[in-house]
């Protein structure tokens, strides 16, 4: 039996709930019998919240524009000064056995921008946490960002040298790198998962608009396997690692597959009944549109921005989820198939494909 060190009924601080993984991360917790308090700004939106026996505290994780405080945190007494001048955070965590930081940003205008929103809040949650005596561990969902590209011949596993290509990728390997401390007083622990699908994504759903009638756009030739991932099993190994006592450090998830996209074409074909071609967008045509609407636009796009371009012009996003399966027992539920035949039911039954 894997022993814990976070016991059903504890409290758990969890961070970003409102989103896509946040949100299937608290009904997890909430499902296996953890009191859960989780954070949120005055505009979230709290659709996937709504009506849940959890705690909702407004809090203040992004520091405001200038005032960065990742680059000083790098000694206890640095981090508890950090923690001094941040009482809503120190409120948050308050009696908290365990800590899951999930909120950030995938795009950002620019490098500072992720540094804010990736790297200032884990160092706030940190220095607060340092401060919170009943804390016992520490999850920081990160991304496969930040370890770098892997193909099916050769995927990312945890013993890499991590090499990020991209702006968000350094800022997730940086928030990372806070989690190293060795003086902190809590366990650690750090959950990469590649790209995410599921039932409550959008990123996802111009994807299924476009198979419905019967295409499925390839961005780029290079770009040939990648790692996929239900995100209610991203969830269900977020669980995991929080109660096995002796996990630590940074975990990969996978389903056990790598996916070239002609095994993403017949599942989409199978959850929209319908033949599915694909066609090649090339990468040129991208950098050329992202020139055409200029860097301010580009960037805020998902389809142009300087960071998706980067990661389309490489082999692959795979990674290994055999530590994982090692350390803790966790297997997949969900495949690619089962996976988006779900997530397109999902879609019709709220109205968001028509």
């Amino acid at each position: 039996m894997i022993a814990s060190d976070v016991p059903r009924e504890s409290l758990v601080a969890l961070t970003g709930a409102t989103g896509f993984l946040g949100s299937h991360i608290a009904d997890i917790l909430l499902n296996r019998g953890f009191h859960l308090r989780v954070s949120a700004r005055a505009t979230s939106d709290l659709r996937w919240l709504r009506g849940k026996p959890l705690e909702i505290q407004q809090v203040p994780l992004v520091p405001p524009a200038g005032r960065s405080q990742a680059t000083a945190a790098g000694t206890p007494a640095e981090i508890s000064d950090q923690a001094r001048h941040n009482p809503e955070v120190r409120e948050f965590l308050a009696g908290a056995r365990a800590v899951i930081h999930c909120a950030g940003v995938t795009v950002a205008r620019n490098e500072a921008e992720y540094g804010r929103h990736n790297v200032d809040t884990t160092s706030r949650l940190l220095a607060a946490a340092r401060r919170t005596p009943t804390c016992r561990v520490f999850v920081l969902i990160s991304s496969l960002a930040a370890g770098g590209p892997g193909t099916a011949a050769e995927p990312r596993r945890e013993e890499d040298p991590c090499q990020p290509i991209s702006a968000y990728g350094r800022s997730k390997l940086a928030a990372e790198r806070l989690l190293a401390d060795r003086t902190l007083p809590f366990r650690t622990v750090i959950l990469r998962p590649p790209a995410l699908y599921g039932p409550r994504d959008r990123a996802f759903l111009p994807l299924f608009r476009l198979a419905r009638s019967g295409w499925l756009p390839r961005l780029g030739r290079q770009l040939q396997s990648l790692s996929l991932v239900d995100a209610r099993d991203a969830a269900r190994a977020t669980h995991t690692l929080l109660t096995t006592a002796s996990a630590t450090g940074p975990y990969y998830i996978d389903d056990g597959h790598a996916y070239g996209w002609r095994e993403i074409a017949a599942a989409l074909a199978r959850a929209c009944n319908r033949h599915v071609r694909t066609f090649i967008v090339p990468a040129g045509l991208l950098r050329t549109a992202a020139r055409l609407v200029g860097p301010r636009l580009a960037q805020r796009s998902t389809m142009l921005n300087e960071g998706r371009l980067g990661d389309i012009s490489v082999p692959g996003w795979v990674c290994s989820g055999e530590k994982l399966r090692r350390d803790t027992g966790f297997g997949a539920h969900w495949n690619l198939e089962s996976g988006f035949t779900e997530t397109m039911a999902y879609y019709l039954r709220n109205g968001w494909l028509t």
